[in-house]
């Protein structure tokens, strides 16, 4: 059997919290077993997996909402399998992939990739080093990103919040940006990196999905 590199071990055990959080634990073996099947067969090209995936998602209509999530975490799977240049991401493979999911995944791509880095370079995991040394949104040229992320950069004392203020904040984020329905799950995510809260007292109050979304970050992160 061929040894998981980290980022393969953590999108492992984000896919298992991901859908045991969300469908529950007596339920969700048999679903965590068939997706894995798919994300991690690295002897398919990308494209197959994610039409495989679609379909397993038509199969499970429970699971379409994380849909997304698990597009992301195949992608990191992908990208984790082989060390791929920067003439790859100018090759005719990976313009088909990005040509052909354009409308696929989440923001919450970036947060697994900065986990991965992270984990790499032994960076300690906080929201501002996220925003600001690897979305890099205090730069010109990243105004998109800045744009993105703009309701976690002005928000200052947004580590510190509690839930009804962080649900209050989620309610200006602008939905074109992709954020607003992981905003909660992400800010809780960092309160838990940074030692502001225990992963029992964060989870108290959250709906199933962001409940999800979380307990998939946090694995992704602790392991």
């Amino acid at each position: 059997m061929k040894e998981l590199n980290p980022a393969q071990i953590s999108v492992s055990a984000s896919l298992a919290a991901l859908v045991h959080s969300f469908i529950g634990k007596e339920n969700a073996a048999k679903l965590v077993e068939e997706i894995a099947v798919i994300i991690q067969n690295d002897h398919l090209d990308f494209l197959e997996r994610n039409k495989q995936l679609d379909n397993w998602l038509t199969n499970n209509p429970a699971c379409e909402v994380l849909g997304d999530v698990l597009f992301d975490l195949l992608m990191v799977q992908f990208l984790s399998a082989e060390m791929h240049d920067e003439e790859y991401f100018d090759s005719p493979e990976w313009n088909e992939i990005e040509n052909k999911t354009l409308d696929r995944g989440s923001e919450m791509l970036n947060l697994f990739l900065y986990l991965s880095e992270a984990r790499e370079t032994e960076v300690e995991v906080s929201l501002e080093d996220f925003l600001n040394e690897f979305l890099l949104v205090g730069e010109d040229e990243f105004q998109d990103e800045y744009r993105i992320y703009e309701s976690l950069i002005v928000n200052e004392d947004l580590i510190e919040a509690n839930l009804e203020a962080i649900k209050n904040i989620q309610k200006t984020v602008k939905p074109d940006t992709g954020l607003q329905d992981y905003f909660v799950s992400l800010v809780l995510f960092f309160q838990a990196a940074e030692g502001v809260g225990t992963q029992e007292e964060l989870t108290v109050g959250l709906d199933a999905f962001e409940l999800a979304i979380l307990q998939g970050m946090l694995a992704f992160h602790q392991n």
